[in-house]
């Protein structure tokens, strides 16, 4: 049985836009200051995590919850959210302007990334902006004015829904965008693009040029049923099945990458809510009677544990069921359907995953601990050294380790290295170099090959190309050598 819905084809709202709208009476509104504002610098500091994880925050979480929020776990938070005027590219007003301080210097102090959504909802209002050339490149002005003004670090995209119509016109505004952004004269600053779960259903986004000229894709893998579904099931099925469909987060992985996006650029989306239905019936598979309504996890965790929490094997996520004049379904998810998709982030090798969003699990920590389980490594980066008993240690970066060629010696008698690494009379039987940057994400690995290696001077040397290193924003990094015996962390900067 297919259940998914095609009626996201017909562009169905999401839960980004349903759930913005629904709050924006209770929003106080500032207008977006043209003047730069003090804010508190990004603090740079090393950090454990093997993945981005990617946190929204919107503007209706109200600061009180700001404090559940695991610092050390988290690399981006996106606020959400400014909308962009379609008819002339200008910006709207800040929601609750005072919780996005709050959480841009907190997040500064704990050396979390910050970013600002930008957002189009509805085609119409997507196609009338993408279609006028002189909108398009306001916004983008706009944009990089509001980086320098609060002191931010990147932008992230969401304009819901893109039409085949003006697939080029995006692909345009997002390349000039990355250009003014990744250019910008506070230093280089992120993109980030919200993107459909399904991209079979939308040709209008162009993922895999997207990819090429953005930081990342932030699959918005949910939703799969929505809240006017006609049959109440899973809002983010884990996998495929002869029930529910193909349509997974796990299908949504396989085709970004059948479209040729690489997986570093991949974040995946995932839900901390659920959808209430009132059903026709208590079974699996029941048509709905009405729309449903949104439950945050906090209390779709309470509700499951009240009337009673059961697994559906078909999509790996739980859901519950209760009457009251009538039956009612909530599928959701938990931490143990979110492991699993941590568990294909890992697999699947990207960049890393994300949660729509932050604050919906207030107090409980059973996510969290389902990330650090996934996510966390308990070696760390930090700027140390581990040396033998044997060895003098100087890793020495001179400037930095992203030229064209870059050379690892140990031994003596290379003054003229990139990077040159004393080592006493020891040779080494394993070598590696990792470059990660100031959020602990891994961005570089150089294959360290051994080569010259002789009695006399105890060196092994590797030559190579770094074609990425090019495409890294100049910064502070962490360079960590390791071999069999040795350990050492250095800061490196990387220049232009």
């Amino acid at each position: 049985m297919f259940f998914l819905l095609l009626a996201a084809l017909v562009h169905a709202p999401s839960i980004h836009q349903i759930e913005y709208e629904n709050h924006l009476e209770d929003a106080i509104l500032s207008a977006v200051s043209q003047t730069q504002l003090a804010y508190v610098p990004f603090h740079v500091r090393s950090r454990e995590m093997d993945k981005d994880y990617y946190g929204y925050c919107p503007y209706w979480i109200d600061t009180t919850y700001f404090g559940y929020f695991q610092m050390e776990l988290l690399t981006h938070i996106a606020y959400f959210s400014v909308e962009i005027d379609p008819a002339d590219g200008s910006l709207g007003s800040i929601p609750n302007l005072s919780r996005f301080t709050c959480i841009r210097d907190h997040g500064h102090a704990n050396g979390v990334v910050i970013h600002m959504t930008f957002i189009v909802f509805g085609s119409s209002n997507v196609t009338t902006l993408l279609n006028n050339a002189t909108a398009r490149q306001n916004a983008i002005y706009n944009i990089s004015d509001f980086m320098t003004n609060y002191g931010i670090e990147g932008a992230n995209i969401d304009f819901e829904f893109v039409t085949s119509s003006v697939r080029d016109s995006f692909n345009l505004f997002i390349n000039d965008l990355s250009v003014e952004l990744w250019g910008h004269s506070g230093g280089r600053k992120d993109v980030y693009i919200a993107s459909i779960a399904v991209p079979e259903w939308y040709p209008g986004y162009d993922i895999d040029y997207l990819a090429d000229h953005c930081d990342g894709l932030f699959i918005m893998a949910y939703d799969f049923h929505w809240s006017g579904s006609s049959v109440a099931g899973p809002v983010s099925p884990c996998v495929p099945s002869s029930f529910w469909g193909q349509y997974c987060a796990a299908k949504s992985i396989g085709s970004y990458k059948a479209y040729g996006v690489d997986g570093s650029k991949i974040i995946l989306g995932i839900p901390y809510y659920g959808l209430d239905w009132p059903t026709v019936s208590q079974d699996i598979g029941s048509a709905t009677t009405g729309t449903a309504s949104a439950k945050i996890y906090y209390y779709a965790f309470q509700n499951a544990n009240t009337y009673g929490r059961i697994w559906d094997d078909y999509s790996l996520t739980p859901w519950y069921r209760y009457y009251t004049t009538e039956w009612h379904q909530c599928w959701y998810d938990d931490s143990v359907s979110l492991d699993i998709k941590f568990g294909m982030v890992n697999d699947s090798l990207l960049e890393g995953a994300g949660c729509w969003a932050l604050g919906y699990d207030r107090s409980y920590d059973h996510i969290w601990n389902a990330i650090r389980n996934n996510f966390w490594d308990p070696q760390g980066i930090a700027e140390e050294e581990s040396k033998p008993k044997y060895a003098q240690p100087a890793l020495e970066l001179s400037p930095n380790p992203f030229s064209k060629q870059t050379d690892i010696c140990f031994g003596r008698g290379h003054p003229d290295r990139r990077i040159h690494l004393s080592y006493g009379t020891t040779s080494a039987e394993s070598i590696e170099l990792r470059i990660y940057n100031t959020t602990g994400r891994c961005v570089r690995v150089f294959p360290v090959n051994q080569c010259n290696l002789n009695a006399s001077v105890k060196s092994v040397c590797w030559h190579g190309d770094d074609n990425s290193g090019k495409k890294l924003a100049p910064g502070v990094y962490f360079v960590r050598l390791e071999t069999d015996d040795y350990t050492e962390v250095r800061k490196a900067i990387l220049l232009r």
